[in-house]
């Protein structure tokens, strides 16, 4: 008789244990993922918390936790993880009653980019046959990998030459509503700038000393339009490296930059434009925005930023800004509005990443052109 009511124990204790955890599993599991920064530079590191929590006394023997997380981000293959190349990512639990894991996964971001986890799974299978149960958590674990800033010689090179244009530019505005000092004439001087009170008191030839306009600065114009059919992305995503760049040393010489892009933001989907400012934390507004250009949102043609850009200025504002333009396109309409923006502005940085696939046409003149 104790033989037959061995099974029968087991089976009736399987349908309990069965009923339980199919109504109660679910209750008190938690699940959170999260990135300890909030933003990092492409090529450094990173780490993604896992956090899995059983509030409830039934114990979770093997949970399993599975997530999607973009190719970009490297996962440490060393660790309890498995990449496919969906990049699948699973971690395994065992928690008991009331208890919580958290685990810390290194992770490096390859590649700019935003990045957002928006929902984990957990699965329990059954102890006693091959079906699982399932469930899905929302999250919202977002990582901004901003663009690397460049170190090499051309480079350095370039933003001397910006940096020397805005300065040519202040001593050549003057502001008339400012007043420093009086100084003796000079047969450089014009006649508009002397005082003629102060002269006629002295018997000699004063004039008048003005500071220089404070509101000179720089403004880039970052074209991610894909510059011919065949084209590499890399060279746009070097594009978005040099302006980071080139803004990031205006900035740490106190020179105030500005910056519009057609290329679109992957949360918003509307266009780049960073107004002007000069400190640490523009350089970091800045990056953040670049972080999140996604180029594979179709971008306007470059040419109707160029024409909003010298229609929607007048010829006051277009004294206090230095144009910086980053495009490799040669396309006739781009061209044609690039020269309309030069004569307007009294000239145009020009900055061209060589894409082997774009027929090379003469620039305008009155273009300072410059072929990285």
């Amino acid at each position: 008789m104790l033989l037959v009511w061995i099974p029968v124990s087991v089976l009736a204790m399987y349908f309990v244990l069965n009923m339980v955890y199919e109504k109660f599993w679910k209750a008190g599991l938690r699940v959170q993922l999260r990135f300890e920064e909030r933003d990092v530079e492409e090529g450094d590191g990173a780490t993604l918390v896992e956090t899995v929590t059983n509030d409830k006394i039934l114990p979770l023997p093997v949970l399993t936790l599975t997530f999607k997380v973009d190719r970009s981000i490297v996962i440490d293959e060393d660790r309890n993880a498995i990449v496919s190349d969906k990049t699948n990512v699973a971690e395994y639990f065992g928690l008991g009653a009331h208890e919580e894991i958290t685990r810390r996964q290194p992770v490096k971001a390859a590649k700019r980019g935003y990045y957002l986890i928006e929902e984990a799974g957990v699965t329990l299978p059954d102890f006693f046959s091959d079906s699982v149960r399932y469930m899905t958590t929302k999250q919202a674990a977002a990582l901004l990998v901003c663009p690397r800033m460049l170190e090499d010689a051309e480079v350095v090179d370039l933003s001397r030459q910006i940096i020397g244009e805005v300065i040519a530019r202040r001593r050549l505005y003057q502001d008339a509503f400012s007043f420093r000092g009086i100084r003796e004439y000079t047969p450089a001087d014009p006649l508009g700038a002397v005082n003629w009170k102060a002269s006629a008191r002295t018997g000699d030839l004063l004039v008048n000393i003005r500071d220089y306009t404070c509101g000179q600065h720089v403004r880039f114009l970052l074209d991610l339009e894909p510059p011919s059919i065949r084209y590499r992305e890399e060279l746009l995503e070097e594009g978005i490296r040099l302006a980071y760049t080139l803004a990031g040393r205006c900035v740490r010489e106190s020179i105030p930059v500005s910056m519009a892009s057609n290329g679109r933001d992957i949360v918003t989907g509307r266009e780049v434009e960073i107004p002007s400012g000069s400190s640490e934390r523009h350089i970091g507004a800045i990056g953040e925005a670049l972080a999140r250009v996604s180029l594979p949102l179709s971008p306007q043609p470059f040419c109707e930023l160029l024409k909003r850009e010298r229609m929607g200025m007048d010829a006051r504002s277009m004294e206090d800004i230095s144009f910086c333009m980053i495009s490799s396109g040669q396309s006739d309409a781009l061209l044609a509005e690039a020269e309309a923006l030069s004569r307007q502005c009294g000239g145009l940085f020009w900055i061209c990443i060589p894409n082997p696939e774009v027929e090379r046409k003469p620039v305008p003149k009155g273009i300072h052109f410059v072929m990285m």
